[in-house]
Formats: C-alpha cells, sequence, structure tokens
C-alpha cells in the first residue's frame, strides 16, 4: 500500500509530517489522519508528495 510505503520512507529519511506541509503545502492534520489510516490521500496529494521527494511511484506500484 502506498500510504504505508511513504510512511516507512518518511520514518526511515526522519521527515517530519510538519516538513512534508511546508514543502507540499497538505496540512499536517490531514498527513497525521492519512499515516494513521484515518484518511486516504487525494490523487493530486499523492503527487505532490512524489514530485517533491522525488519518489518513484511506478516502482512502489511494482512492489506492491
Amino acid at each position: 500500500m502506498i500510504t504505508n510505503y511513504l510512511k516507512e520512507y518518511f520514518k526511515k529519511n526522519k521527515i517530519t509530517q510538519y516538513e512534508i506541509e511546508s514543502k507540499t503545502g497538505i496540512k499536517q492534520s490531514k498527513l497525521s489522519l492519512t499515516f494513521s489510516g484515518k484518511r486516504k490521500l487525494t490523487a493530486d496529494e499523492l503527487l505532490k508528495i512524489a514530485n517533491v521527494y522525488e519518489i518513484n511511484l511506478e516502482k512502489i506500484k511494482k512492489e506492491n
């Protein structure tokens, strides 16, 4: 699942939700709900994160 991959990616790279908010404009509260499984990322949010952090979504898709 992409959300789990992102959660682990940010944990491994010691990137906080506040840093993600700062770089993507996605509110920390939304990120918190997303990473706790209470909310899904929108396609737009996923693309913003992928672009900012240079995450290859095709690679994630193949791994899952």
